[in-house]
């Protein structure tokens, strides 16, 4: 597999909740993003519950969650704290130290926004957050067929929060169709500045849609 370090990047540093998770903010931030893909149906979309957005008018439902683990979700909020309360980098890696363990060995620096990265997992940070991002499609099918309301199309949102590429998309694609998850009809992994869409009916083939600098700002707002 190919070489990756684990590295996560600010992504909702306007959160109101100071770095904590925002529902709110993740399903809006998915509704607008996927004006390029529904077109003039993203204004039918309601929020609710279960799934968190739905379109009755054009028979479509769509489940937001993150595909990160508790560890990443706290590089995340780490991240996030340092920015908005302006830290300074020895105040930073103060901060790592007590959320993390006594030692913090990973790097961080600035550029065009702020990097955290951590070199515990080593070359299996990209194969990890595969897995996880798995694992939480495995909780989303359950929850699916148990307790959420079915449209004519459901489909589930997932932000990775993690700069992953076609190689890694091909990958995830790939144990996907090995695994038969077919229960949602269409699979949108959010990668930071891009979204890939994943059919599962198209034996699993993916398209890329990148997103500019400009809108992005615009989906967070």
């Amino acid at each position: 597999m190919p070489k990756i370090c684990k590295a996560v990047k600010v992504f909702d540093i306007n959160s109101e909740n100071k770095g904590m998770y925002d529902k709110h903010f993740y399903e809006k931030f998915a509704h607008k993003s996927l004006g390029f893909f529904y077109g003039d149906k993203t204004v039918n979309f309601r929020y609710g519950e279960s799934p968190d957005l739905q379109n009755e008018t054009d028979g479509i439902g769509i489940e937001v969650t993150r595909g990160i683990s508790q560890y990443e979700a706290k590089f995340i909020r780490l991240a996030t704290e340092s920015v908005e309360n302006n830290l300074n980098l020895q105040e930073r890696f103060e901060k790592a130290n007590r959320m993390f363990r006594k030692n913090f060995l990973g790097v961080i620096h600035e550029s065009n926004g702020f990097v955290i990265a951590d070199p515990q997992n080593g070359d299996r940070g990209y194969e990890i957050h595969v897995i996880q991002i798995l694992e939480k499609i495995k909780i989303k099918i359950e929850k699916l067929n148990k307790l959420y309301k079915k449209f004519n199309s459901n489909c589930l949102y997932i932000f990775s929060e993690f700069p992953m590429q076609n190689q890694h998309i091909w990958v995830l694609a790939d144990i996907m169709n090995a695994e038969n998850m077919k229960d949602y009809d269409l699979y949108f992994i959010n990668a930071l500045d891009r979204l890939y869409v994943i059919n599962p009916h198209e034996n699993y083939e993916f398209c890329c849609h990148k997103y500019t600098s400009a809108e992005i700002c615009e989906f967070k707002q």
